[in-house]
């Protein structure tokens, strides 16, 4: 016999409502941080996550930078040399080799030491000079999910930069800058790589699920703004 009081389905369905919602496993994030991303932050605000997605996208990095052949490092830096005027010493191959493993430690070094220090900026932004309530756990959630966008994007560009004879192609803006040659405003558009602009969107909507007082606009404002003035700013040392 059912004794359910009247109301008890009612406040179980409002109950299960207010429950957040439960953090999917890493398999399932890897894909929801492409196509949803709203979703996939609301479910990490009560239960942050960031080891394994950072750590997959930093193997991802090392995987992008090995299936470049070294041979192709070696006639990038030759080809490089020659254009700044300089003499091509014979151990190039050798020495293009031990710079290619220097590389791929420190750029596994700084995939990590980027991750939490662009967590750390979003948190002092966001956090305490904005307000938001947001810890920095949740932020460095938010930010080691949305770096996965740049980590496959560089995995995919493998096969054209190899075609192409240049491991260090890019998708950017300047891709498409076809009215610009050469000089500053280039460097600027080349360091606004689309899968990096398309990462710190993703990065604005994580923002807004760890604290939904946080209009998405101001959030987009902010790390297209932040994305800006580090082209702005790297770019004057490409010349």
């Amino acid at each position: 016999m059912n004794h359910e009081t009247p109301g008890d389905g009612d406040a179980t369905g409002v109950a299960e409502a207010m429950k957040p919602p439960r953090r999917s496993s890493l398999p399932l994030r890897m894909a929801e941080v492409f196509f949803s991303p709203g979703k996939l932050f609301e479910g990490l605000r009560e239960h942050p996550a960031w080891f394994g997605v950072l750590l997959v996208g930093g193997a991802l990095t090392m995987a992008a930078m090995l299936l470049i052949p070294q041979e192709l490092w070696v006639a990038a830096a030759r080809e490089q040399l020659i254009r700044q005027g300089q003499e091509v010493p014979p151990g190039l191959a050798a020495t293009a080799g031990i710079m290619r493993m220097a590389a791929l430690v420190g750029g596994s070094l700084f995939w990590f030491v980027w991750a939490f220090l662009l967590a750390g900026i979003v948190t002092v932004v966001f956090a305490f000079v904005l307000g938001d309530q947001g810890r920095y756990v949740q932020y460095l959630s938010v930010v080691s999910h949305a770096l996965l966008i740049g980590a496959v994007g560089g995995l995919l560009l493998v096969p054209l930069r190899v075609f192409q004879q240049d491991p260090s192609l890019n998708l950017s803006l300047g891709t498409f800058a076809l009215f610009l040659q050469e000089g500053y405003a280039l460097r600027v558009l080349k360091l606004l790589d689309l899968f990096g602009l398309w990462g710190y969107g993703v990065m604005a909507v994580g923002v807004t699920k760890v604290d939904p007082q946080r209009g998405l606009g101001s959030a987009l404002f902010f790390f297209y703004s932040f994305a800006l003035a580090f082209a702005l700013l790297f770019g004057i040392f490409g010349g």
